[in-house]
């Protein structure tokens, strides 16, 4: 997964929720309203270390820099 496509995931995901991505962060596990939520759900499908991202509540103050 590319980092535009995480990002993509992100904003689509509800605000202020939580996305469990599989340990190689190659596919979306679970959404939660909260942390616990979506950590649980990934563990019932078998990830017991899934990535966990908070989506923030307003993207508007947030600034992606790329330094190339």
């Amino acid at each position: 997964m590319t980092a535009e496509e995480r990002v993509r995931i992100l904003r689509e995901a509800k605000p202020n929720s939580w996305v469990a991505f599989s340990g190689d962060e190659s596919k979306v596990l679970a959404y939660g309203e909260t942390y616990s939520d979506a950590i649980k759900a990934a563990e019932k499908l078998g990830e017991s270390d899934p990535v966990m991202v908070k989506v923030p509540d307003n993207w508007s103050s947030r600034v992606f820099n790329h330094s190339h």
